[in-house]
C-alpha cells in the first residue's frame, strides 16, 4: 500500500468506554468495620475519597483524561458505570434515548442473557442510533452475532468484580473468583468486591432492523 494511500484511511474512533493505558491504577485496598446493619467488614480504599461506593460495593477507580495508548479489551470502570447509570452511548459518550423515548442496544451472546419474559441482563451500555452503524462496521464480531433492540428502561441489578477474602489483620487476598457476577441484593457478597462493571436488567425490549 502507498503511503499517500495509507493516509487516506479513516482512523477508527476509541469508543468512549475504552480504558486507556495512562487511565489505570491501583491504589490499595484493605477491609474496615462496615457499621451497616447486619454487616461485618467491607472492603474501602486505604485512602477513601467521596464516590467510592455505589449501591453499596466498592467501585474500582480509574482515571478519566484519556491519556496513553487504548487498552482495547479493558473498559474504564467509571465510564462504563456513567453509561449504564445515565444510559449514556459507549461509543461517543453522549445521551443514547432516542426521539421516542427509546434506548437502542446492541446484544451479543457473550454480553446479554435473557432473564424473564421481554427482560434481559447486561453489562454491556446502550450505542446511540448515530454510532450503530460504526460499531457494526468496524467491529467483525457484532457483524456476525449480534441483534439490535430497543429498550424502554433499564435498572441496575449487579456488578462484575472481584472479590476477595480478608486475612486477620484486615488486608486482603484475592480468590479465584475473577470478573463474577454479583446481585445487589446480596449485600454480604457485595461488601467483598470490586466492582469494575455494573450490571442492569433491561425492561420492555422490541427487536428492530439493521437496516433501520
Amino acid at each position: 500500500m502507498k503511503p499517500e494511500a495509507a493516509a487516506t484511511l479513516p482512523s477508527l474512533r476509541v469508543p468512549y468506554v475504552i480504558a486507556y493505558s495512562g487511565e489505570l491504577v491501583s491504589d490499595p485496598i484493605h477491609f474496615v468495620k462496615d457499621y451497616r446493619p447486619f454487616a461485618d467488614v467491607k472492603l474501602s480504599y486505604a485512602e477513601p475519597r467521596p464516590g467510592d461506593y455505589a449501591y453499596g460495593v466498592l467501585r474500582a477507580r480509574a482515571r478519566m483524561n484519556r491519556q496513553g495508548k487504548p487498552e482495547w479489551r479493558k473498559l474504564n470502570p467509571r465510564r462504563q458505570w456513567r453509561c449504564m447509570d445515565k444510559l449514556w452511548c459507549q461509543v461517543c459518550g453522549k445521551p443514547a434515548t432516542d426521539q421516542y423515548g427509546r434506548i437502542p442496544w446492541i446484544l451479543t451472546e457473550t454480553v446479554f442473557r435473557w432473564d424473564e419474559q421481554d427482560t434481559a441482563i447486561t453489562s454491556a451500555p446502550p450505542t446511540c442510533w448515530a454510532c450503530i452503524p460504526e460499531s457494526l462496521t468496524s467491529c467483525p464480531r457484532l457483524r456476525t452475532s449480534s441483534v439490535v433492540y430497543t429498550a424502554g428502561y433499564a435498572l441496575p441489578v449487579g456488578v462484575l468484580g472481584q472479590i476477595y477474602d480478608a486475612l486477620f489483620n484486615g488486608e486482603v487476598i484475592p480468590t479465584e473468583h475473577r470478573n463474577v457476577e454479583v446481585r445487589l441484593k446480596d449485600q454480604r457478597l457485595l461488601s467483598r468486591v470490586l466492582a469494575h462493571q455494573l450490571i442492569v436488567r433491561v425492561f420492555d425490549l422490541q427487536a428492530v432492523s439493521l437496516t433501520r
